[in-house]
């Protein structure tokens, strides 16, 4: 019994301490195609491979990392991919179904195991099928130009950036509707979000000042990292460190093994 409490209280410590160095990955994808991860600390970027060309012109990404998928959405092909990150393969799932459809944003529920979308053409929020590809209109926000999506998932918030009003905003994932937040004061083109379950901060990249920022989720306001260099930067996901999730299932498979 003691041995048993020996090493539970030993995990224990070990998952707190790689919980406070984990370090994910911050990928970010370009209209070209491009791949790269971003330095969180600095903003610069790392060529780290090239989507497949039948994606034709990507936009957003999104992440479930409880299955560990990662979703690409394509602008020019009004289509949703599956995504190897090591590979670039893109796989495709299907076709949205409307042609007038410009899916940039794009972000995963991990609360409800939904993929969500949003369309530039009618800023509407889309249920979109991960097993068809078909996007299912929900409802429109009355704004105009290039949406942004990202889940955080420790407050279950939907938010929104829009690079007409160049602000944040939160998302009624029910009805589409927005709900303002604040201006970013600084970003001028606002694309990518990502949210870091790690440190828990929404991570913006904007390709007008080619800079990655955080963005308070009480103000909006947007703080400067650093520059990610020239380019098209449309998409944003937060990959974390693997060893994380084996450490917490050990904690788990303990904790039941513990009561039985």
């Amino acid at each position: 019994m003691r041995l048993v409490s020996f090493f539970h209280h030993a995990l224990m410590l070990s998952m707190l301490t790689a919980s406070a160095m984990a370090q994910g990955r911050l990928i970010a994808v370009d209209s070209s195609r491009a791949l790269y991860e971003i330095d969180m600390a600095t903003g610069a970027k790392t060529s780290i491979g090239t989507v497949s060309a039948n994606a034709g012109t990507t936009g957003g990404l999104a992440y479930d990392r409880n299955n560990d998928i990662i979703y690409v959405t394509s602008t020019s092909n009004d289509s949703v991919y599956t995504l190897d990150l090591a590979t670039g393969t893109a796989t495709l799932i299907g076709a949205y179904g409307d042609s007038a459809i410009v899916m940039h944003g794009l972000e995963w529920d991990e609360t409800t195991n939904t993929l969500y979308g949003e369309s530039s053409h009618n800023n509407g929020l889309y249920n979109i099928s991960i097993a068809t590809g078909a996007a299912t209109l929900i409802g429109t926000s009355g704004l105009t130009s290039f949406s942004n999506l990202v889940h955080h998932s420790g407050a279950d918030v939907m938010y929104l950036t829009n690079s007409g009003t160049d602000s944040f905003y939160t998302v009624n994932r029910a009805t589409g509707a927005t709900t303002l937040i604040g201006p970013l004061s600084g970003p001028s083109n606002p694309n990518g979000l990502a949210y870091n379950w790690d440190n828990g901060l929404i991570y913006l990249v904007d390709n007008t000042t080619d800079n990655l920022y955080t963005i308070d989720t009480a103000t909006g306001a947007a703080t400067l990292i650093g520059s990610t260099g020239s380019g098209n930067l449309l998409g944003l996901m937060y990959i974390p460190e693997p060893g994380t999730f084996v450490l917490v299932a050990l904690g788990l498979a303990l904790a039941m093994r513990r009561r039985a």
